[in-house]
């Protein structure tokens, strides 16, 4: 609450600096997302536009941490105090960055449509809708949620708006809202961060690490326990005007504290557990798809040198190519569910090239490349060496093979036969970007 400022110049001067750092925030983070180093085509439904709405939403964020921190840190220590004033421009700039952040999403993602907003499709065979993106429904529903609170702050943040509600209210609906826009946020962030990006089934995608997700994660921390200890600074103080605080008082607050903060400890304790044990490679190129290799094993005797086959595994079909194995292996890799492509893998010896090929924004798979690749770089030998011994084995037709978790249906179409060169091509208008 700020009532004394009366000069518009002043108040002029306070939004113009606050509008220039929001623009910087909002830069630094697109540049950290669209030109440092990220390609943005290795990313799903990633184009141009994905860094810059994901840039308006962590600007909003940390001016939000600003204007939650200044509070309980000018308690904790009495220079903070003069940069109190600064709370509501700060939350002001908070709510037109998170609007930004909001109409990017509608315009850019959503175009314009409620149903692909909340992950829902409308498919015309069906005349219904489908949920699509359940995750990005979820996210986006969060937004909804916080959309009305961040803009009551906003149109209540002004000296008419304390005087008409009186301080007590108004006091109530800033505390409220914005501890609610915060946890909500915080979850929000979670799930975008951790949850959205990690290789899973089927296609096993890679996802490039996000530098902001544990910064995110200790802001969050820090802002709860700077409350606590605030909160805690005062009641010990309060009680020490009665009486004199013992070892008992001292470790009941500690322990209201601990528990304060244990939300956001236990947010981020839970993500940096699972972080750390988490895949972080594609199994089908590193060769962890299978059960690993002992380098002394001895070789099979027999194993196809070419083979066609798909391997029909968890609702996914994995069609597999290999030409050449022992002198100068080629195999192409595609993976398809429900009968159209989700992934594909392509490596030819001639030009020691591995091509990837992953779903992007539009319905076309995204193109990738690794240049200089041999195949013991991929794992290629050990990957492909089990299924070589399938073909020379079983031989073509349907076949289900016993594998270590039970079996495995398997369809051979052909066995040490000519495969032509076009079945490792990529498509003309691929345009593999390296990565």
């Amino acid at each position: 609450m700020r009532i004394g400022i009366t000069s518009k110049k002043t108040l002029f001067l306070r939004h113009l600096r606050m509008a220039g750092l929001s623009a910087l925030l909002v830069y630094l983070f697109y540049s950290s997302y669209s030109a440092w180093g990220v390609q943005p085509a290795l990313w799903p439904d990633w184009g141009e536009d994905h860094p810059f709405w994901r840039a308006w939403a962590h600007a909003a964020f940390v001016l939000l941490f600003f204007a939650l921190i200044l509070s309980p840190a000018s308690t904790l220590w009495k220079p903070v105090q003069r940069l109190l004033p600064w709370r509501r421009e700060l939350g002001i700039w908070f709510a037109v960055l998170a609007l930004g952040h909001g109409y990017a999403i509608w315009d850019r993602w959503a175009r314009w449509d409620v149903g692909t907003l909340f992950g829902f499709q409308y498919v015309e065979e069906l005349g219904s809708y489908i949920l699509a993106r359940p995750e990005v429904g979820i996210m986006n529903m969060m937004g909804l949620v916080m959309l009305p609170m961040i803009m009551l702050l906003a149109v209540t943040s002004s000296d008419r708006a304390v005087s008409f509600l009186g301080g007590s209210s108004w006091k109530w609906i800033h505390r409220s809202l914005v501890h609610a826009i915060f946890y909500i946020a915080m979850l929000r962030g979670v799930l975008y961060f951790f949850y959205f990006f990690q290789t899973t089934p089927p296609d096993w995608r890679v996802y490039p690490p996000i530098w902001f997700m544990y910064v995110f994660l200790g802001m969050g921390v820090v802002v709860v326990s700077l409350q606590g200890a605030a909160f805690a600074k005062t009641v010990l103080q309060r009680r020490s005007q009665r009486q004199e605080n013992g070892i008992l008082a001292i470790l009941a607050m500690s322990g209201v504290v601990a528990m304060f903060v244990a939300p956001m400890a236990l947010m981020l304790g839970t993500v940096a557990y699972f972080d750390s044990r988490l895949l972080k490679e594609n199994p089908t190129l590193a060769g962890q798809a299978q059960a690993p290799q002992d380098p002394q094993a001895p070789v099979p005797d027999e194993y196809a040198q070419s083979f066609e086959m798909v391997i029909h595994a968890d609702g996914q079909d994995s069609r597999l190519w290999v030409r050449d194995l022992d002198d100068a292996p080629s195999f192409r890799l595609t993976a398809e569910v429900g009968g159209a492509p989700v992934s594909e893998q392509i490596y030819r010896f001639s030009d020691r090239t591995l091509y990837v090929a992953e779903q992007g924004p539009g319905p076309n798979l995204t193109w990738s490349r690794m240049e200089d690749m041999d195949p013991e770089d991929i794992g290629l030998p050990q990957m492909i060496l089990e299924p070589a011994v399938w073909a020379a084995q079983y031989g073509p037709g349907e076949h289900r093979i016993p594998v270590a978790e039970g079996e495995l249906q398997v369809t051979i179409h052909s066995v040490d036969e000519p495969i032509a060169d076009a079945v490792f091509e990529i498509p003309e208008d691929a345009d593999p970007v390296p990565r």
